[in-house]
């Protein structure tokens, strides 16, 4: 095969893999944006050049980030789904660092065949995967940290694309003053061997409110405040009988439901985020369940930092597998005033201006404007 028609066939792959992503862009009544587009034809050659058995030199990975609501994640699912590919895996963080812990507990403690059970848990995690997306990748924790620093390399030397999004920059991930210089050494690898790509187009595409009656999956719930008999009846809610009260045990711990039948979990704040809860957990309620309905959410001085935390990871997890959420608040909510780093805040302010905002300068049709 000749040297042109080498050139000609990366260019069609290419050239595929674009299309499918602007053809399901389009299905969805969505025109990418001028800096989308860009990074969207960067993604097409990049998982092209992967999938490639000619391909020299390592991948072409990619470390996208920038403010909520730019269309990463979007951009992410779309790259995704037009790979044509059965080696391909796409993971969140909550369940990327879940399945990475189970993993690593199941291989054990000991070294077989001079390995930690860490190695092993990578071998089994990434398998004969060659592209892989990372989504919303933010590390807090050292512990993560050190795991992430493991698995990173591993991809590396397994050369496997990776694509992944991030509200940080890789300078900004584990921000803590006493353990930031613990993850220097990864940051520097990541700056290094990713292309780094800066998306904000300047445009929250989560703060476009949709129209009444508007929205599917997670986009057509709603931000009730104080949650009156009106928004909730336009809502399409009944509260909660005492009768179906019951209790959930996804792990070796549960936690009390109002109500859990018919696809819809019902949860009072303190219960799902007072308590010892974790991603595990609300993994669980999104699998589940189609419909998270969570009561009586305090204003940011009335609740730890640590409960704001779990409400933002689990909103996390409930927006990622897209599943109706409807939060019922006490007074409006302030994540700035509730999260410890200000990415956190953005992002769980950019979910929760995803929801329909009524009480918070809206009503829903057809209100007076009461709250009864």
């Amino acid at each position: 095969m000749t040297r042109s028609s080498l050139a000609f066939g990366a260019r069609n792959s290419r050239r595929k893999i674009l299309d499918r992503m602007l053809a399901a862009a389009a299905e969805r009544g969505l025109e990418p944006d001028a800096e989308q587009q860009e990074l969207m034809q960067d993604l097409a050659v990049a998982a092209s050049d992967a999938l490639s058995r000619r391909q020299a030199g390592p991948p072409r990975h990619q470390y996208v980030h920038g403010p909520p609501g730019r269309g990463k994640s979007w951009l992410l699912d779309l790259l995704h789904s037009a790979v044509q590919t059965e080696h391909k895996r796409r993971l969140h963080f909550h369940d990327f660092f879940r399945e990475l812990h189970a993993r690593t507990h199941a291989a054990g403690t000991q070294e077989a065949d001079g390995r930690p059970p860490i190695e092993r848990a990578l071998d089994e995690l990434l398998g004969d995967t060659r592209v892989l997306c990372f989504d919303e990748l933010h590390v807090h924790d050292p512990g993560d940290a050190m795991f992430f620093a493991r698995t990173l390399k591993a991809i590396f030397e397994r050369r496997i694309l990776l694509i992944s999004t991030s509200n940080s920059a890789p300078d900004q991930l584990l921000p803590s003053e006493y353990f930031h210089h613990l993850f220097e050494s990864t940051i520097e690898l990541i700056n290094h061997s990713m292309t780094v790509t800066l998306l904000d187009g300047g445009t929250d595409y989560r703060t476009v409110a949709p129209g009444p009656g508007g929205g599917t999956g997670y986009a057509a719930g709603h931000l009730m405040v104080p949650g009156s008999a009106r928004q909730l009846h336009a809502a399409g809610l009944t509260i909660p009988a005492a009768e179906e009260q019951t209790h959930l045990k996804p792990t070796t711990h549960g936690f009390p439901a109002l109500r859990a039948s018919a696809g819809q979990v019902w949860l009072d704040f303190r219960a799902i985020c007072d308590g010892p809860t974790a991603a595990s957990d609300y993994l669980y309620l999104a699998g589940e369940f189609d419909h998270v309905v969570i009561d009586g959410i305090p204003a940011p001085d009335r609740a730890g930092p640590s409960a704001w935390k779990r409400l933002a990871n689990l909103i996390d997890v409930l927006y990622d597998r897209d599943i109706r959420t409807d939060l019922i608040c006490m007074t409006a909510p302030d994540p700035t005033a509730a999260s410890g780093h200000p990415v956190d805040a953005a992002r769980l302010a950019s979910r929760l201006s995803a929801l329909h905002p009524w009480g918070v300068g809206r009503e829903p049709v057809g209100s007076t404007g009461n709250n009864e």
